[in-house]
Parts: C-alpha cells; sequence; structure tokens
C-alpha cells in the first residue's frame, strides 16, 4: 500500500493535469489572475488614475514608454520597480492596463508559488498573437536558501522554449537585487567573491529596465496630501491638514500610501 502522503501527492498532480481550461475571450476580459494551470478572468480590475502619482514623474514616463513601444509591437524590456514600500510600485504597474487596455493590452498577475508553472502559460499567450500580454508579479524577492531565483532566471530566458513575442514580465520589489547581498559573499571559500556576487544579481539582470523608487520628501508628500485632499472634496484648514497629515506621518511613514489612508482617517 502507498503511504497516505504519496497518495495525496498523486491526486494533486492527477488534478493540475485534468483541469481544463476553459475557453477565454479576451476581447472583453482585460485581467486575469494565473493559478498554475488556469487563468482566472479578473472583471473588475483595478483602475487607477495616474494622475494620483505625484514625486515619480521620471519613473511614470519611462514605464509609460516602454509599454507604449510594446504595444505598438516594437521591443521593449522587462521591468523591474523597486525601492521604499508604499511609493507606488504596484499601482503604477497596474495604471499601465487601464492606460492601454483599448489597445489590446492584457495582465496577469502571477503569485510567486506559481512562477516555474509559466511555461504553461506561454501557450495561451503565443496562441493569441493580436494581445500584448504583461506577467506582473507583485513583490518579488528571495532567500539565499531558495533555488527558486535560478529557475526563474531560465523562467525568464525562456531555456530552451522561446518566450513569446507578445509576451514582457513587470515586477515589483522592495530589494533592488532580488536576493539579499550581504558583505560576507565578498568573503567565500566556495567561489571567488566576484562569483557569488555575479550569481546573486543575474536575475535582476534579466530585466533590462530597472526603476528606484525612493523616500519621499516632505513636500512631495503634503503635495499628495493635497491632491487626495483635493480628489475627495475635504473641507479643512490647509495648515491644520498638513500639520495632521506630518503626524500621522510619524507613525506610519511618509510615502503616498500613507498621505491616501491619512485622508481615509479623517471625519469631515
Amino acid at each position: 500500500m502507498f503511504p497516505e502522503r504519496i497518495l495525496k501527492k498523486i491526486d494533486r498532480l492527477l488534478d493540475k493535469h485534468i483541469q481544463y481550461q476553459e475557453s477565454i475571450d479576451f476581447r472583453d476580459t482585460y485581467a486575469f489572475l494565473w493559478n498554475g494551470s488556469n487563468l482566472k478572468p479578473v472583471k473588475n480590475f483595478a483602475k487607477i488614475d495616474l494622475n494620483d502619482f505625484i514625486g515619480v514623474n521620471y519613473q511614470k514616463e519611462k514605464l509609460i514608454k516602454n509599454t507604449q513601444k510594446f504595444v505598438n509591437h516594437k521591443p521593449a524590456n522587462n521591468v523591474l520597480l523597486w525601492g521604499e514600500r508604499g511609493t507606488g510600485k504596484s499601482s503604477l504597474i497596474k495604471a499601465m492596463l487601464n492606460l492601454f487596455y483599448n489597445q489590446n493590452l492584457r495582465m496577469i498577475q502571477v503569485l510567486k508559488h506559481d512562477l516555474l508553472s509559466l511555461f504553461e502559460l506561454f501557450d495561451i499567450v503565443q496562441q493569441n498573437p493580436d494581445y500584448r500580454f504583461i506577467i506582473f508579479i507583485d513583490d518579488l524577492s528571495f532567500e539565499e536558501t531558495e533555488p527558486e531565483f535560478k529557475e526563474l532566471k531560465t523562467v525568464l530566458d525562456g531555456g530552451i522554449y522561446q518566450i513569446p513575442e507578445n509576451l514582457l514580465f513587470y515586477a515589483t520589489s522592495n530589494r533592488k537585487n532580488l536576493i539579499p547581498v550581504k558583505f560576507s559573499d565578498r568573503e567565500t571559500d566556495e567561489k571567488s567573491p566576484e562569483e557569488t556576487l555575479q550569481e546573486k544579481i543575474s536575475l535582476v539582470e534579466r530585466f533590462g529596465l530597472r526603476l528606484g523608487f525612493f523616500k519621499m520628501s516632505q513636500n512631495d508628500y503634503l503635495k499628495i496630501v493635497q491632491h487626495y485632499a483635493d480628489k475627495y472634496n475635504v473641507n479643512m484648514d490647509r495648515e491644520k491638514l498638513f500639520s495632521l497629515a506630518l503626524r500621522f506621518a510619524l507613525e506610519y511613514g511618509r510615502n503616498g500610501r500613507t498621505a491616501y489612508q491619512f485622508i481615509k482617517s479623517l471625519d469631515y
């Protein structure tokens, strides 16, 4: 008799392979979730307003330009948005769908634990050449003990499998190199220090466009507060509004997300 744990594993594998991907009409659905074997349509995708992004004009312009080239069937890069939390990295990627869905752009969000099943997704993408697909990976990072970062390099390069021409990867991370780089990496007995460092940054180099998001100045933070105050018709003396906003930021940090949460916390 097989042990119970082996039988359960066999059941999971069988379930995965007998799942049937229903026919998808990309004409009316723009956003999807990939569960490792199927695409799940997202009918009400997040409609992000580009006017809500303040203090990141350079990053915004670069991402729009890259995405515009992509939907125009011109060469474009995989993109990594890295840096401080709450600075709009994920929202800016989602805003690209709102900006370009009427130019046949479609977005598929993939969770980290489903990354190694992406080769199966390539077939679906390749069979729909009239559309341009962005695979969105949010909060991507790896620890030193995780071997998946090496395998993801193969996915991004395609390995022996050619990546579809109508597909790009857009990812966010709080880490610049996706995996921690420590001073001790310069002193290892296993390989030369240079080899250790190159191995750790080799994954991030698969992203041809890397945009940093940094700590926000007080001035930019207050500009965002004012923007959301105007957007939601907050009627409050400006000096009092800013004083409360700065006090709120002492506890929650100074970034765009905090500014939005501050406005929602007000009684007005």
